[in-house]
C-alpha cells in the first residue's frame, strides 16, 4: 500500500469522507472487472459459452479426415477453472496415420486481431527454424493464409506447427507479414513442391473483428520428416480449419439471432 502522511497532533483532525471510501471500492471493482473485459469492450475474457464460445464434441471433426483416424478427443476445460489461469478455451483431437499422431485444435480466446501462435511455442521452449506463409485458395473466394512453422527444441526434438485464423464472420485472415515472400500451396501440386510467388508479399495490414478464431495442427518428432508427411499434415490442417469455420458460422448465426 502507498505510504500516507500522519495527521498533525496539534492541527485540526479531518473527518474521513465516505465518498473517498466508495471511490476506492469502485476503483477496485473496475480493476477486477477490467481483467475480464477486452480493451474494445466487445467480449468477456472468461472462457466458455457465457463469452459466446462454441462448444464442440468429438463429432466436431469426422472419424476419418484425409486418411487420418481420430483416436482421441479432449473437450474444453471447465471455464471456471480455466479462467483462473488463462482466457484460452481449447477443444482438441488426436489423429493418427500409421505410426504418426498429430494434435488438432480449435482455440477460442478474446482475440480481435491476428494472434501469432508461434510466439506461444517459443515461450514454451521451442525455437523457430523456419516460418512459411502459404497462400491457399479459399473455397469462399480469394486466398486463406496458412502459416507453417518448423520448430526445434534441443538437439533432437522437432515440431511442425500449422495454423490459421478467421474472423467471427468467417473472413479468412491475412497472416502477419515478417519480410518473407508468401508461397503458393495447391492441392494439385506435387507432394514436394510449393512455388514461391514471384512478387514479394505486400506489407501486412491489421484486420479486426468482433472475435478471431484460431485453428492449428501440431506434430512432434525426432530425426528427419518425409516431405509426404509434411504435406499430409498441412492437408489435415487445411481440411480441419474449413470444418471448424463451417461449425463456427452456424454458431455465430445462432448468437446473432
Amino acid at each position: 500500500m502507498p505510504a500516507t502522511a500522519p495527521e498533525s497532533a496539534s492541527g485540526p483532525r479531518r473527518r474521513r469522507e465516505p465518498g473517498l471510501f466508495l471511490s476506492l471500492v469502485l476503483l477496485m471493482l473496475c480493476m477486477i472487472a477490467g481483467k475480464y473485459i477486452l480493451p474494445s469492450g466487445r467480449a468477456s475474457a472468461i472462457p466458455g459459452p457465457k463469452r459466446g464460445d462454441m462448444v464442440l464434441t468429438a463429432d466436431g471433426l469426422p472419424p476419418v479426415l484425409d486418411g487420418w483416424n481420430q483416436v482421441r478427443f479432449t473437450p474444453a476445460a471447465d471455464p471456471v477453472v480455466v479462467a483462473d489461469r488463462e482466457s484460452w478455451w481449447v477443444h482438441a483431437w488426436n489423429y493418427s496415420k500409421g505410426s504418426c499422431t498429430a494434435f488438432v485444435s480449435l482455440d477460442q480466446a478474446p482475440w480481435v486481431a491476428w494472434h501469432e501462435l508461434s510466439a506461444c511455442y517459443v515461450a514454451n521452449g521451442w525455437k523457430i527454424a523456419d516460418r512459411t506463409v502459404y497462400e491457399v485458395d479459399d473455397p469462399a473466394g480469394g486466398v486463406w493464409h496458412c502459416v507453417v512453422v518448423d520448430l526445434q527444441k534441443g538437439n533432437f526434438d522437432r515440431g511442425l506447427l500449422c495454423f490459421s485464423l478467421f474472423g467471427s464472420d468467417g473472413t479468412a485472415m491475412e497472416a502477419l507479414y515478417q519480410g518473407k515472400p508468401f508461397e503458393r500451396f495447391t492441392r494439385e501440386a506435387d507432394a514436394t513442391t510449393a512455388a514461391q510467388t514471384p512478387v514479394p508479399a505486400q506489407r501486412w495490414q491489421r484486420q479486426e473483428f468482433e472475435r478471431v478464431i484460431q485453428t492449428q495442427v501440431f506434430y512432434a518428432w525426432s530425426g528427419e520428416m518425409p516431405q509426404v508427411l509434411r504435406r499430409d499434415l498441412i492437408e489435415l490442417h487445411l481440411d480441419s480449419r474449413e470444418l471448424f469455420r463451417e461449425r463456427w458460422s452456424e454458431h455465430w448465426k445462432k448468437l446473432r439471432g
